[in-house]
């Protein structure tokens, strides 16, 4: 009888360890690991801090302006936040890299631009042309490029695309070297007011990219599965931080300026460009980019898996905050 009454207990103690095991995860004591790199449009996790929706909600953190590789860091486990455009991420986890994404940010910020003398008004007049890229064939800009001028019925083979450094694009195009070129902002959007030369295409208001999200957030999977509830209070600061962007715009280039999170001080243009993103953060609309973007990947052979763009985006989002 009293082996039977010791059984009892013994399991009671197991059961009530066990339970306090799953609950005492110190959500609430968990410090987010965050590495970050300076870009303009990175501003919902500057916003996040200066603005104290992170500690609003309750999140701990560690902030890192890092100089390292924010992929590297989360690889190794030193780092819970990735920030970036989206066939970087597609790109990433078709390989294996092991996230979770949670939330899209904002909209368009790969730009191009042509000299008034080429006689490029759009895209669509790129065949036969010399476009520069930045960095090489893999980078954002020039995988945008290419899934445009499919887009728009252009043979790939028939444009003449050139690599250069982000820096000697501008050069390169006043020297007429090449007629156009595709860069990330806030540089295209810059030499776009350089005398004798203009935009041609814009993804944030272009037909074909204007409904798809740019820059997207994902988290560490372990950190998704191991703190849930500080991952969805981070979700809330970074979806507050958004909507705040899309509210004052110029005063979030400012902050992230004066904070030196960027080294650009003219806050005025770049909180125009921050106001033409459309800052907002969704979930569903961040999944469909994300599925749409690696289906454009796959037909282009730049990715290659064994499942379906829906599959590959089923594996590695995570609604954790709950949003629409």
């Amino acid at each position: 009888m009293k082996t039977k009454v010791f059984s009892i207990l013994l399991a009671a103690v197991l059961v009530i360890s066990c339970l306090a095991s799953a609950c005492g995860k110190k959500d609430d004591n968990y410090v987010v690991q965050i590495a970050s790199g300076a870009a303009l449009c990175s501003a919902p996790i500057y916003i996040a801090i200066e603005q104290g929706f992170l500690d609003e909600e309750g999140v701990s953190y560690s902030y890192n302006m890092s100089e390292g590789n924010q992929w590297d860091l989360m690889a190794a486990g030193k780092n819970d936040y990735c920030y970036g455009l989206l066939p970087t991420f597609v790109q990433r986890i078709a390989n294996g890299f092991d996230m979770q994404i949670v939330m899209g940010d904002h909209y368009g910020c790969i730009n191009a631009v042509a000299s008034d003398k080429s006689g490029i008004k759009s895209i669509k007049d790129l065949k036969g042309k010399r476009v520069g890229i930045p960095t090489g064939m893999g980078s954002d800009p020039a995988i945008m490029l290419q899934r445009m001028l499919v887009y728009y019925g252009i043979p790939i083979e028939e444009v003449d695309l050139q690599v250069f450094t982000n820096a000697d694009l501008a050069p390169a195009l006043q020297e007429d070297r090449i007629d156009a070129f595709i860069a990330w902002d806030p540089y295209a959007s810059i030499v776009a007011g350089y005398d004798g030369i203009h935009e041609i295409y814009n993804q944030a208001n272009d037909p074909a990219t204007k409904d798809e999200y740019c820059c997207v957030t994902g988290f560490r999977t372990g950190f998704v599965k191991d703190h849930p509830d500080v991952a969805k209070k981070f979700v809330a600061a970074l979806c507050k931080a958004c909507d705040w962007i899309a509210a004052h715009p110029e005063e979030a280039a400012k902050i992230s300026y004066e904070k030196a999170y960027i080294a650009d001080p003219d806050y005025v243009f770049n909180g125009k460009l921050l106001d033409t993103y459309r800052y907002g953060g969704k979930f569903q609309a961040a999944k469909d980019s994300f599925i749409q973007c690696a289906k454009d990947l796959m037909d282009l052979k730049i990715v290659n898996i064994s499942m379906t763009a829906e599959q590959l985006a089923d594996s590695c989002h995570e609604n954790v905050g709950q949003i629409k």
